[in-house]
C-alpha cells in the first residue's frame, strides 16, 4: 500500500516534511537552515527552505526567482539556491496587502 505523500515536501536529506509549516503571521526569527527542496506548480517554481527556529519551530519559507536569476526573499540579493544548509538566517516575514506571509529578508548570522 502507498502513502500519500500529497501533504508533505521532500527534503534534501530524503525526509518528507509535514512538521515544517508556512507562517501565518508577521514576525522575524532567528533559524538554522536545515533543508532545501523543490517547488513546483503550473509552470512555476520556488525553492523550499526549512528552517529550525532557536526556539524549536519549524518553519518552511517559498524562495521564489527574482528578475536576477537567484531564489529568495523579496528583498536582497540572496540566493538560497547556492547557500550550505546549517547556517544559521535571521528571516523576516512580512503581511501583504492580501493577507497573505510573505518572505520579505534574510541576514545570515556569523557565529
Amino acid at each position: 500500500m502507498e502513502t500519500d505523500l500529497s501533504e508533505y515536501h521532500k527534503g534534501t536529506d530524503g525526509l518528507y516534511y509535514a512538521d515544517y509549516i508556512a507562517p501565518n503571521k508577521a514576525e522575524t526569527f532567528i533559524g538554522k537552515l536545515v533543508s532545501t527542496e523543490w517547488w513546483h506548480h503550473r509552470g512555476q517554481f520556488a525553492l523550499i527552505c526549512n528552517f529550525r527556529t532557536e526556539d524549536r519551530r519549524r518553519i518552511a519559507l517559498f524562495a521564489f526567482q527574482k528578475h536576477t536569476g537567484f531564489y529568495g526573499p523579496r528583498y536582497g540579493n540572496v540566493n538560497f539556491k547556492t547557500v550550505e544548509k546549517g547556517t544559521l538566517w535571521q528571516c523576516e516575514i512580512q503581511m501583504t496587502r492580501t493577507g497573505r506571509c510573505t518572505w520579505a529578508r534574510a541576514r545570515q548570522i556569523k557565529k
